[in-house]
C-alpha cells in the first residue's frame, strides 16, 4: 500500500498523515490475523512495515482522532528520502504480524533476581518501554558494559516504581511494594 504525504511537526518529532483507505486496508488485514476473541475491538495503534525510498523500519501507527491514524517519520526514514518538515514523500505500508517481544537476557534476568522492585516494574512496563530498556541492556558488548548497564536498568526501574511513573498507584499496591523492599 504506498501513498504520498506530507511531512509535518509536532513539537521535535515528524509525521505523516495516513490516508483513510489505506488505513483500512490494514485494519482488514489486522482482522484477517486477529483470534476470535481479538476481532470485536479494533486496535488502538497498528504495527506496520513502512519502507521509504530504500528505507525500512518497523514502526507503530498511532489513532490522530477520527478513526484516522499517523506515522512518526524517524530519522533514519527522512533521511531516506532526503526530506524534513513541509516535503512530500512516498510511503509503503504493510501489516507486520511478527512478533515484537525482546527476550529477556539471561545475565539481566540474574541480576535482577536480587531486585524484586526493579522486577516487578520491569512486567508492569508498557510492551514499548520494555522494548526499548532490553534493546539498551543488548547494546552492551563487553562484560563490563553489561554490568554497567544492568545497573542502569534496574536504576530506572527502582525509581519508576518508586515514583509511580506512568501509572497511578492505590494505597494497597504502595504498602505491597514497600512491604517487599
Amino acid at each position: 500500500m504506498q501513498f504520498q504525504a506530507r511531512i509535518y511537526r509536532i513539537w521535535m518529532m515528524r509525521h505523516v498523515d495516513v490516508p483513510e483507505e489505506i488505513a483500512r486496508e490494514l485494519l482488514k488485514e489486522w482482522k484477517k490475523r486477529a483470534g476470535k476473541s481479538d476481532k470485536k475491538k479494533a486496535p488502538k495503534h497498528l504495527l506496520v512495515v513502512a519502507t521509504v525510498g530504500t528505507k525500512s523500519a518497523r514502526t507503530t501507527l498511532m489513532p490522530s482522532g477520527a478513526g484516522r491514524y499517523r506515522m512518526q517519520v524517524n530519522t533514519a526514514l527522512r533521511r531516506a528520502a532526503q526530506a524534513d518538515t513541509g516535503d512530500l514523500i512516498g510511503v509503503s505500508l504493510r501489516y507486520d504480524a511478527e512478533s515484537r517481544e525482546v527476550e529477556l537476557p539471561p545475565e539481566l534476568g540474574r541480576a535482577l533476581r536480587g531486585h524484586p522492585r526493579a522486577r516487578r516494574e520491569l512486567e508492569r512496563l508498557p510492551p514499548g518501554h520494555k522494548r526499548q530498556l532490553l534493546l539498551y541492556y543488548r547494546r552492551a558488548k563487553s562484560e563490563k558494559a553489561r554490568e554497567k548497564a544492568a545497573q542502569r536498568v534496574i536504576e530506572h526501574l527502582v525509581e519508576r516504581a518508586i515514583l509511580g511513573t506512568g501509572r497511578k498507584k492505590r494505597g494497597k499496591e504502595i504498602e505491597a511494594d514497600s512491604e517487599a523492599d
